[in-house]
């Protein structure tokens, strides 16, 4: 009997490894012998995966869900799913031996699989990498509206379009060629730098003449539904789920252990960058009053303002490679191309991608519709995939749950996948009510808000 019992605990502690090339990447090499990214390294890497767009609408998050308690608790409650889901990810990669979400989904539920999330992450990519160009665009706008004239774009080497491009040239697209993410720590460990300049002026703006003195601010909603308007961008601004398992597979020492507490000092870092933006954004302008996009939102000419707009272009410059990394390798899996083999494929795609976001980005006026579209995706990655991963792994290695820990794990992978449904579907009809008032209001625009904010029209 004794003897019956450590054979079944010998299958259930046994890893899963997936034979199939389809499911896997590439074999991991022994952690003394492999290069990547240290501690420090995989922190920023998250951290700039994590910090982007969303850190710009998040005073706005905090007006529409009623007050700055309620926005904090909301995000207090949804970051303890949202770290585990970064765990649980890296823990089922190491369970499949694979290195990208759409293979580890594919090794724990079949074939099938790896379309639907490789679709949804090729998709998600496009989606973020079009906002990010977006961004930049918002940025030089601003800067030259306000020092150049509201005449700007009658030049052509002023114009949106050509400093969008020649920035994106030079900036984004040499660094979006490389097949490693770790490469890319460095360009992250800068756009981590910028982030803190942009927290500390938005606090600046908050204190300089009291203006927080000024402004109508709520603690508490009014209405039990008010807390879920903030849902979206907290699903937007916290997905760095899609990145997790390459910038896993890229670390030096490649264990779980270690990953978990650069995940959960990530996250804490965001949390705090998040907040704070959030509060000091929504208590200088006040309740009703704030912009979709905070920098936007301030009149001055100050040359401390002026650096910050630039910084967040910079932040978008580091971030836009991690995600067509991610996007590129999900497209280059469907298509069955190796990473390795396929080096020309590679670099046509690269290019094929950028340039396609380019031109869609230089179209394109507002990103909030954008924001919560993607908000929807959002929580398919950061809920429903890892929900899923869990319950299928716990079921891999434990099929009749003998032990205690694996019924758990059962119980919280069928919560986390139940929630995650729950959250799709409010964000993505939330989504859907927002873009039919924006199509009733064609004029509610970056553009219009930003004639509206200098107190004069700006060329079209």
């Amino acid at each position: 009997m004794n003897s019956l019992n450590n054979d079944n605990q010998d299958l259930i502690n046994r890893p899963i490894i997936n034979d199939s090339d389809e499911f896997s990447s590439a074999t991991r090499n022994n952690n003394l012998n492999r290069n990547g990214t240290g501690s420090l390294g995989t922190i920023f890497l998250i951290v700039n995966a994590t910090l982007g767009a969303g850190l710009l609408n998040f005073p706005e998050a905090f007006d529409k869900s009623g007050g700055i308690a309620t926005a904090i608790i909301v995000q207090l409650f949804f970051l303890i799913f949202i770290t585990s889901a970064l765990v649980v990810l890296a823990n089922c990669s190491d369970i499949t031996d694979t290195c990208t979400m759409q293979n580890t989904f594919a090794g724990l539920c079949g074939p099938k699989s790896l379309i639907i999330c490789g679709v949804c992450v090729a998709i998600y990519s496009f989606g973020c990498c079009l906002t990010f160009l977006i961004i930049i665009g918002d940025q030089f706008d601003r800067v030259f509206a306000t020092f150049y004239g509201m005449d700007y774009c009658h030049n052509w080497y002023l114009s949106r379009p050509f400093i969008t491009s020649v920035t994106a040239l030079v900036f984004i697209l040499p660094l979006s060629f490389f097949k490693r993410l770790d490469v890319l720590s460095y360009a992250s460990s800068i756009g981590c730098l910028t982030i803190i300049y942009v927290v500390w002026m938005v606090i600046y703006e908050c204190f300089i003449d009291n203006k927080f003195s000024k402004k109508t601010i709520h603690i508490w909603p009014g209405t039990l539904t008010e807390p879920l308007q903030i849902v979206p961008i907290i699903c937007f601004a916290y997905q760095s789920h899609m990145t997790a398992i390459p910038t896993y597979a890229c670390m030096k020492e490649r264990q779980l252990s270690k990953f978990s507490w650069c995940a959960i000092i990530s996250m804490i870092i965001c949390f705090f960058a998040y907040s704070i933006v959030g509060t000091f954004g929504y208590m200088t302008f006040g309740a009703g009053n704030v912009p979709s996009d905070i920098l936007q939102g301030y009149t001055d000419k100050s040359a401390t303002l002026t650096i910050a707009i630039i910084a967040v272009a910079v932040k978008n410059f580091t971030t836009y490679p991690i995600v067509l990394y991610c996007g590129r390798d999900a497209f280059m899996g469907l298509l069955g191309w190796d990473i390795d083999t396929h080096v020309v494929s590679r670099i046509i795609l690269t290019l094929v991608w950028f340039f396609l976001t380019l031109v869609i980005a230089i179209l394109v006026p507002d990103i909030t519709p954008v924001i919560n579209l993607l908000g929807s995706l959002s929580a398919a990655f950061i809920f429903l995939f890892p929900g899923i991963c869990l319950l299928q792994s716990t079921l891999k290695r434990d099929p009749q749950l003998f032990m205690n820990k694996n019924r758990v794990m059962i119980f919280l992978s069928v919560i986390i996948t139940a929630l995650g449904a729950f959250v799709c579907g409010i964000v993505f009809v939330e989504a859907l009510q927002d873009l039919m008032m924006r199509q009733s209001s064609l004029k509610k625009t970056l553009v219009s808000s930003l004639r509206i904010s200098l107190g004069k029209s700006l060329c079209v």
